[in-house]
């Protein structure tokens, strides 16, 4: 017999040689481990910044009311800085609310490109500089430049 014979009688053999039992192929082959994904860390914003708001309502005096009652009007504040970077000012502005437990507004003035910390409202201007003596005792590095502003009505 020749090889080239030989061969020829042996491919059916062959061809069948690699074939498993149903049994062997019924098994599920497990898929291929995911590739780990890389998540992104969230970005987290430079600074934060809240609002404290007050709100007034003002009401027409009834008839015949008693104007012994005054009304209270806010026109000072004590501005404790002023910064160019969000970061120093919504510090500042977390410092002074922690410490003091009082509204402290962080205003954003466009012509000037600065945000002003202020914090209290007083009805006069010598509770503000009271309060303002206040923080400068208790803390004389952080409020050494501290000044007396009155609202614009």
């Amino acid at each position: 017999m020749t090889a080239a014979r030989a061969i020829v009688a042996l491919l059916p053999f062959l061809a069948f040689a690699g074939c498993g039992s149903s049994e062997e192929t019924s098994q599920s082959v497990p898929p291929p481990s995911p590739q780990p994904t890389v998540q992104q860390p969230q970005t987290k914003p430079d600074f934060e910044t809240r609002t404290d708001t007050v709100a007034a309502l003002h009401k027409a005096p009834r008839a015949g009311a008693s104007s012994a009652r005054r009304e209270v009007q806010i026109r000072y504040m004590v501005q404790i800085g002023a910064f160019k970077d969000p970061t120093n000012a919504s510090d500042v502005q977390t410092a002074a609310r922690q410490r003091y437990h009082m509204p402290v507004v962080n205003d954003y003035h466009t012509t000037l490109s600065l945000y002003q910390i202020r914090i209290g409202f007083f009805e006069t201007r010598g509770a503000a500089d009271a309060f303002r003596e206040r923080m400068r005792k208790e803390f004389p590095a952080d409020y050494k430049d501290a000044w007396v502003v009155q609202l614009k009505r």
